[in-house]
């Protein structure tokens, strides 16, 4: 039997995710992998709060150095939140001999090279698929199937808040502020709604995917990034006219000649043969074309507690299967 010791930087809804789709698979990992992965050290902001009971309290501290430097954590993951620390702890568990794995999009969209690089200087390993579309395993595609085919563009719709509010309004004919307050209502959009509905939390998905398939930064050519809050009955009814609806599309172009990437990011109208047009309420999706295996489409949850967990899980077993093969040559 195998053990990896993980330790978690973070135990809000995602974090206590993992911890329970780690319970719920224990037996299926120890005998079908024969792996086990325990949970070493758990980091929290707030010993006192009250937590679900999958919880071990035993295992909580507030320092996330103690726990990216303990010598018995084989991966740290990050699912923290926010930038500035989670870019502090990474660096510093990776400085440290630790593999990362992490779900976080503004970090990895920010400051994805510089993690990378760190990963590579010091022989670690660092995944970041549950940081584009939680469930659905759009990095684990560009990075093992794409070595046949030229990546030629990237469409997708890869917001959940975004989708569902223009689900709403084509549906029922809500405004924009009565389907965001419903989306707010539901969980589906957060207090400040502004990373969503303003297109950034869908640029930065972009752009990791950019870094994932190796466009450098000047060869990325974009004009705007564009939100919903623009979106207007009328513009829903005109589109109903012509059998078509508004979506938030991000879209990547390549000009194999140039060798630049064209990308935007904003509300498009799209008709009922387009593969995006099927993809309602929180649901996302995106659609890969190659110039030899055509156009491939991936949808699913793109947000979600046992989704994302279940992405980063499948990171950490990955990088488990890496230390394996690593320790048994």
């Amino acid at each position: 039997m195998d053990n990896i010791n993980i330790g978690l930087l973070g135990c809000g809804v995602v974090g206590t995710g993992i911890l329970r789709v780690l319970a719920d698979k224990r037996d299926i990992l120890q005998k079908e992998r024969g792996l086990s992965i325990g949970v070493r050290g758990i980091v929290v902001r707030d010993l006192n709060r009250c937590r679900d009971d999958i919880v071990d309290a035993t295992k909580l501290h507030t320092d996330w150095m103690h726990v990216c430097a303990d010598d018995d954590i084989d991966v740290v993951v990050e699912v923290m939140g926010g930038t500035d620390s989670a870019r502090a702890a990474v660096l510093y568990a990776l400085r440290h001999g630790k593999s990362v794995v992490t779900a976080n999009k503004e970090l990895m969209a920010k400051y994805g090279d510089e993690i990378r690089h760190v990963a590579r200087e010091y022989g670690q390993y660092v995944r970041f698929e549950a940081s584009v579309l939680a469930g659905i395993p759009v990095v684990h595609t560009l990075e093992t199937y794409f070595h046949m085919s030229q990546i030629v563009r990237l469409r997708g719709i890869m917001n959940g808040t975004s989708n569902y509010i223009l689900t709403r309004m084509h549906r029922e004919g809500l405004a924009f502020a009565d389907a965001l307050r419903a989306a707010q209502s539901l969980g589906y959009a957060e207090a400040n709604p502004d990373m969503d509905v303003d297109g950034i939390d869908a640029w930065c998905k972009l752009q990791i995917l950019l870094d994932c398939i190796g466009v450098p930064q000047d060869a990325r050519v974009g004009t705007e990034v564009e939100g919903i809050r623009s979106v207007s009955q009328s513009d829903i009814r005109t589109a109903q006219t012509q059998n078509c609806k508004i979506k938030h599309v991000v879209s990547a172009q390549w000009d194999l000649e140039s060798g630049l990437v064209n990308w935007h990011v904003g509300p498009e109208s799209i008709t009922l043969d387009d593969p995006l047009y099927a993809i309602d309420d929180v649901q996302n999706a995106i659609c890969i074309d190659g110039d030899a295996s055509g156009t491939i489409t991936l949808s699913g949850p793109g947000a979600g507690a046992l989704p994302t967990a279940s992405a980063v899980l499948e990171d950490v077993l990955k990088i488990a299967q890496k230390l394996q093969v690593s320790l048994s040559v």
